[in-house]
């Protein structure tokens, strides 16, 4: 026993530089495998308008760190079928045949959303607006279109995304929640919403339908999400479950915020989805905390402190943030099916041009030289 003690320093050291090996040759996938799949989205060949010059490296981190992923443009309508009946799949096509060839799960994003309709599906040959029974037609097939081609390669469609909106109310002061006005509920009615879920479960009765949206964590549109997917459910309509996008900063919003997402969907038996995260280390550019890619802003330096590098205690901050809100998700995991970045790495961020172009941002686990950074060692040694 002795001398077993005698090399106790050692052994102890022995054990720290065994343990810091497998921390850091574990990977995102494998950690959270008993937990919930792992995803990010394919960048495609395209950014922002621009080439895609680092799709090579993004596809190594995906393959080394994730299980699923989430088509970021190339399935968005306005991407596949920019003219009636003008398909345009290569991009599609490319994406799925990297999952099937190395055994991931794809989430299809997404059938409806007003933000990426082209406007032909609202007019008819003279410009006019079309009538409710025409455009319920276009909508069918369309969606027939899509799921049809991609059946049984498709685990889940972010079927219809963001539908709600929601209004301070200075008397109540919460936020009031409402449908979305768009062109889609003008001329349908809310009862786009279920013909559109009823469209994509007839073309692929198996996939998993979502419903999309950000700011859940206001209790307002969050309780009317959850509303909506219930009436859906009781009445039939083919709907699985939420997605939260869960576009976060630093401070906001609260964690009170976000396990009331996971904690009443768990409550409602409803299964949730994080199907966008990122935390901005940036002040927010938006007027309220959103996502909306409707806001723009011109660039303002004071709301670009980052732009050559980034000080080490706001890394730090970050990491601890993401510890913070990963803990909520294993806290949560029975409801919890889906956990995707919205980015492959900080490089390649949506954050650097909405709402405002021009900004140098950090908002994933993997930083601009493609580097690990604290938040995924943090995030990490949450399950080792």
């Amino acid at each position: 026993m002795k001398a077993l003690h005698k090399f106790q320093p050692f052994i102890t050291l022995l054990w720290l530089l065994f343990a810091s090996i497998t921390v850091s040759s574990e990977t995102l996938k494998n950690a959270f495998s008993e937990n919930f799949l792992i995803g990010t989205i394919w960048h495609g060949h395209e950014v922002n308008g621009s080439k895609n010059i680092f799709l090579q490296q993004e596809k190594e981190i995906t393959l080394r760190e994730f299980n699923v992923i989430t088509a970021e443009n190339v399935m968005k309508p306005r991407f596949l079928q920019p003219k009636e009946g003008k398909f345009r799949f290569r991009a599609a096509d490319e994406m799925i045949n990297f999952a099937i060839k190395n055994d991931l799960k794809v989430v299809g994003h997404t059938l409806v959303w007003k933000n990426s309709t082209p406007d032909w599906f609202f007019k008819d040959k003279k410009g006019n607006q079309v009538d409710r029974e025409l455009l319920i037609n276009r909508l069918e097939k369309h969606i027939k279109k899509i799921v049809g081609r991609y059946k049984g390669k498709v685990e889940y469609w972010d079927v219809v995304n963001e539908a709600i909106e929601t209004k301070w109310n200075p008397k109540t002061k919460s936020w009031d929640a409402f449908y979305k006005p768009c062109p889609w509920l003008e001329i349908i009615g809310p009862e786009y919403i279920e013909i559109a879920y009823k469209a994509a479960h007839k073309a692929d009765p198996n996939t998993k339908l979502l419903y999309n949206d950000y700011n859940l964590d206001q209790e307002g549109k969050l309780d009317f999400a959850l509303n909506m997917i219930k009436d859906f459910k009781k009445r039939g309509i083919p709907i699985y479950g939420l997605g939260y996008q869960a576009h976060l900063f630093l401070k906001e919003p609260s964690l009170d915020g976000i396990e009331r997402v996971l904690k009443k969907s768990q409550a409602v038996d409803i299964p949730i989805h994080i199907t966008e995260l990122d935390v901005s280390v940036l002040p927010n550019a938006w007027k309220y905390r959103t996502a909306s890619i409707e806001e723009r802003y011109e660039l303002a330096q004071d709301l670009n402190p980052y732009e050559k590098d980034i000080p080490k205690n706001v890394l730090i901050e970050q990491s601890e943030r993401y510890r913070d809100i990963f803990r909520l998700f294993l806290k949560y995991d029975d409801v919890i099916e889906r956990v995707t970045f919205w980015g492959v790495w900080d490089g390649n961020s949506w954050r650097d041009y909405k709402p405002m172009s021009g900004r140098t941002d950090y908002p994933l686990l993997f930083g601009r030289s493609f580097e690990k950074k604290l938040a995924y060692e943090a995030v990490i040694k949450l399950v080792k």
